[in-house]
């Protein structure tokens, strides 16, 4: 009797023992249940997380409605001079992949507007091609001297930040050329070339002689250029020379031209010259300084006065260059 108590109760035992063992391999194996959703279904879920894509950006958009659109310049007008219109409107044609017009399309034309001291400032202007992919636009008369760039680009929508670059490769670039009215107005020179010492300044005759030949005769050195002028500042030079000739000039141009260091003579037993010109340029009637580079050359010849003469030769027509078109 007792016996079978005991074998009762150990089959009990059993029972619970298999029941509970069963209960956690089910728990186990059904992670999540308690939402109510199945280990298939809780998978499926993932994978449709991951292949879904994110919608595209604004810029993404953007950026691919431009990619096929070409941008070119189909009329420039040649230089004018300051005070002048331009000869006629500059002229962009907007094409697609197919090269085809696209009208309607929004350019956004960027062009030099005034000057701020040496420093161009430009503006800009909104356009629409008309049936034919074209746009035209007709500047506004510059009161300045310029050699510059004019672009046209596809507009870009407020708000949205288009990293130039991408702009860059639709945007087409026309020459913007003002030349001064030194030709007119005259100019007082103070610029000086030094030797190879850095030593010996005299003024230049060079670039005095290249304005002559384009046609620029009411020019020569400034009256007050003596050796206490060599380390002054412009300011001090502007007004100690317009007390001399106060407006009967235009301009003032002052400056250097300097070896960047001294001549080289090379393995193959040529000479190689350097040289650093600093240009500036004040309207007397106002004070103000509009224009103001640094242009460097080399140059090589077969001796030292070769290369020297090749360096200074392509220099003073950079100086000479930057006179005209920045004064």
């Amino acid at each position: 009797m007792v016996q079978y108590h005991i074998m009762k109760k150990w089959k009990l035992f059993i029972s619970i023992t298999l029941f509970t063992a069963g209960l956690f391999v089910s728990c186990a194996s059904t992670p999540g249940n308690k939402d109510g959703i199945g280990a298939d279904a809780s998978k499926a879920k993932k994978a449709d997380e991951v292949v879904a894509a994110p919608e595209p950006t604004a810029e993404e958009l953007f950026i691919e409605k431009i990619s096929d659109i070409n941008i070119s310049v189909t009329k420039n007008p040649s230089k004018t001079k300051k005070n002048k219109p331009f000869s006629s409107a500059y002229e962009f044609s907007v094409t697609d992949g197919n090269n085809e017009p696209v009208s309607d399309f929004p350019v956004t034309v960027k062009y030099p507007k005034e000057k701020d001291g040496p420093e161009i400032v430009y503006g800009e202007e909104q356009l629409y091609t008309d049936e034919n992919g074209t746009v035209s636009f007709d500047p506004p008369t510059p009161d300045f001297a310029a050699s510059a760039c004019l672009t046209a680009s596809p507009a870009v929508p407020e708000g949205l930040d288009i990293p130039q670059q991408i702009l860059d490769q639709h945007t087409a670039y026309g020459d913007y050329a003002v030349e001064s009215d030194i030709a007119t107005k005259g100019a007082i020179m103070f610029v000086l070339e030094y030797n190879e010492n850095g030593k010996a300044p005299k003024d230049s005759y060079d670039i005095l002689s290249e304005l002559r030949k384009k046609g620029i005769y009411n020019i020569g050195n400034a009256p007050r250029s003596d050796e206490s002028y060599y380390n002054a500042s412009k300011e001090k030079i502007y007004r100690d020379n317009f007390a001399e000739v106060g407006t009967s000039f235009g301009y003032l141009i002052g400056g250097t031209i300097k070896f960047t260091n001294p001549v080289e003579k090379n393995e193959d037993g040529t000479y190689t010259a350097k040289m650093t010109a600093y240009i500036y340029g004040i309207e007397m009637k106002s004070g103000k300084v509009i224009l103001e580079e640094t242009r460097e050359n080399t140059g090589t010849g077969a001796n030292w006065n070769k290369a020297v003469e090749s360096c200074r030769t392509i220099l003073t027509a950079m100086v000479v260059d930057s006179i005209m078109f920045g004064l």
